[in-house]
Parts: C-alpha cells; structure tokens; sequence
C-alpha cells in the first residue's frame, strides 16, 4: 500500500515553508510536480536495468505479469492499459516457458519475408510498435508478459469548508509507491519546485513529520 497523498503534501509544505517563504502552487501545480517527481525516480531506475539489468526496489514495486492472447491471424495485441515499459515477454513451447526475442522495428520486415530467419514457435520473436506488440509466429498462442505498470498520478481530492480547500479522501488518489520511498519522492520533489534541502535535512523532516502524525503510511 502506497503513502498518503495529503500527508505527502503536508510534509513538503512543511519543509518549504521553513525553507523558503512564498509558497503558493495551486493543487494542480502540485499534483504535476509530484507526478514528474515520481516519474523521474522510474525511468531513472528503467534505464539502470536496462544497462545493468539490475532492478531496484522500486522498480520492482510496479512490475506485474500477466498472459495475453495475440490474435492469431495477424500476431498482434494492445499494450495493457497501464503500460509503461516491457519486462519481459516468454511463450510455451512444448509446455515448456521460452524467452521471446525483441526485434527492432527497422528490422521487421526483413524477419517476415527471410527465410533462413523466420520465427518459429520454438524460436519466436516480437517487436513494439504503435501501442501494440507484433509477434511471429502469429499463432504463438499464450504469451507471458511482464512489464513495469505506469505510476498513478497522485491526486489531492478536495471540498470547500468556510471558504477554504479542504482534504477529501473520497476523491484522492494515494501514491503507489513503498513507504520506504517516501523521502525519494519528495527531494525530487522538493527540488522540482525549487527547495533547496539537504538529504539529512529531509530525513530529519520526514521522521520529526512521521513521529507526530504514525498514520502517515
């Protein structure tokens, strides 16, 4: 279960108003920078796997695997609504999970026409493209996919109570990362907004923030 996002902002509120005076982003404004904040640390962590192939905790946090089933006459299946970056795609062959190889859009045509190359349901391949995967054989049957789901943009639901903006749970949406992501996100996005604060400032912050309020996550 991810952290609060009330608490997340009213633990950076907090910290920019001791930092700096003049804090005056609109809900909106807020809302966009803790997505970009968020999102900074995921695609970060996505281009270290991709080079090392290494995943970090919190990559790992929005990974899911699930089957599709490619349409048959033409190999082809939409991207999950939640999509943001594949994982890793396998199929069966003789009952048996095998990798499926990625093939570069520049190069797909030449794999449909070879010969000597052509996919086979023991030596499958597929490629990305438009919003869906392509795989050869078109009848690959049952296809394993694992992949990172986007974030959800965190969302401060609010009401009007005496003229001011008042916190509505009913019509927020909570952060989805681990608790122990909390000060990552929020020096990215403190820094987004233009706070300047030490990493052992923060900490200091987010643990005086979570001793007063232990509901925080």
């Amino acid at each position: 279960m991810g952290f609060n996002v009330n608490d997340f902002f009213v633990l950076t509120d907090a910290i920019s108003n001791k930092v700096q005076s003049g804090n005056t982003l609109t809900v909106p404004q807020k809302e966009s920078f803790a997505h970009s904040a968020q999102m900074q640390i995921f695609e970060k962590d996505r281009l270290t796997f991709l080079k090392t192939g290494d995943s970090s905790d919190y990559l790992d946090w929005f990974l899911k695997s699930i089957t599709i089933n490619p349409n048959p006459l033409t190999g082809y299946n939409n991207y999950p609504s939640d999509f943001q970056h594949t994982a890793g795609v396998r199929a069966y062959y003789n009952g048996v999970q095998r990798p499926v190889e990625l093939v570069e859009n520049k190069v797909w045509g030449n794999i449909q026409a070879s010969v000597l190359q052509a996919p086979t349901r023991l030596f499958p391949k597929y490629t990305e493209f438009s919003g869906e995967y392509r795989f050869l054989p078109k009848d690959i049957g049952i296809v394993m996919l694992d992949y990172w789901k986007e974030p959800t943009k965190p969302v401060w639901g609010w009401t009007i109570v005496n003229n001011q903006q008042v916190y509505d749970p009913a019509t927020s949406v909570d952060f989805e990362w681990p608790a122990f992501a909390l000060n990552s996100v929020a020096a990215v996005y403190l820094s987004l907004v233009g706070v300047n604060i030490q990493s052992k400032e923060l900490e200091g912050f987010s643990q005086q923030f979570l001793q007063q309020n232990n509901n925080l996550l």
